[in-house]
């Protein structure tokens, strides 16, 4: 597993082993990854024999792609036609935050944590921070601009990039839609809204039935929606320290737990004293007021 920007090449490697360890090879070994969302973005491609046992596939990531969890799946056949399948993830970030992580930490690019581990850590710490920084609006209904049947304005604005990709939209055929809407007919059915966004800095977004063309009509029982605004001194660099010192926290607590502690590491002797254990989360929280709350100079 590991950490990838948009527009990087993803080189997928696998080695294949018999019951005694010994490496193979196969008669076909194709390569199957799913996005977020659960599209799939390469089907039963063959993987390139590199060396006996030795397979990878060579994959450009779309510059516009969606950030999150991303799936693969390996099928190999052998000459007899027994099926192996292997599954892993990778995963789609902003920046290489794993490098961040261990930065802060102090923690070696050696095993101590696996690279899995440190992955996981810090995609669920992106998202909790995202959701920690910005403010949650359901089932808000937007303003009117000049009486218009599709020009509209969300109550809060700046509209927040709850999915940090750099880029706030509406309407959007994946599941990384920063806002979202519905309306309600004159028989009080819910019915979904296109939500597209013309300018996230003042709210302001264009409202359509699904097909993006036809207008809601006035006879509507109510138009809602659903999205996160941002503090008007959001600060990316801020945002981005926080989520290393989040992640940085939750590594902490991995190594801190009893389950995890084997024999060698307990001496009924020896006092295990932890200094200020929560001082990484701490330093997050100190980064998020940084970008909530405004900052004062001295004069």
């Amino acid at each position: 597993m590991a950490i990838f920007e948009k527009g990087e090449h993803y080189v997928h490697r696998i080695t294949l082993r018999d019951r005694t360890g010994v490496k193979t090879s196969a008669s076909t070994v194709t390569d199957e990854i799913l996005d977020p969302c659960g599209n799939i973005l390469l089907y039963n491609a063959s993987m390139t024999l590199e060396s006996v046992g030795e397979y990878y596939y060579n994959f450009q990531l779309s510059s516009n792609a969606t950030y999150g969890k991303y799936r693969t799946i390996v099928v190999a056949v052998n000459a007899t036609g027994k099926i192996a399948k292997f599954e892993s993830e990778f995963y789609i970030m902003p920046w290489k935050i794993d490098r961040d992580i261990r930065q802060i930490t102090g923690i070696s690019e050696t095993k101590s944590i696996s690279d899995d581990d440190i992955c996981d850590i810090a995609w669920n710490s992106y998202k909790y921070a995202l959701r920690d920084v910005f403010t949650h609006h359901y089932k808000d209904s937007p303003n009117s601009v000049n009486n218009s049947s599709t020009v509209y304005q969300t109550s809060y604005y700046p509209i927040a990039d709850i999915y940090g990709d750099g880029s706030v939209t509406g309407w959007s055929s994946s599941c990384a839609s920063d806002i979202t809407g519905y309306w309600i007919d004159s028989n009080n059915h819910w019915n979904k809204a296109r939500v597209n966004v013309t300018e996230s800095h003042n709210g302001e977004i264009t409202l359509y039935q699904v097909d993006g063309v036809t207008e809601i009509p006035s006879s509507n029982q109510g138009v809602y929606l659903d999205y996160w605004s941002e503090y008007d001194n959001f600060d990316l660099e801020i945002f981005r320290r926080a989520v290393a010192y989040l992640s940085a926290h939750e590594v902490v607590n991995r190594f801190n737990e009893l389950d995890r502690t084997t024999l060698a590491d307990l001496n009924s002797n020896r006092p295990i004293i932890i200094s200020n254990p929560k001082r990484f989360y701490y330093e997050y929280k100190r980064y998020i007021r940084m970008i909530r709350n405004p900052r004062c100079g001295v004069a």
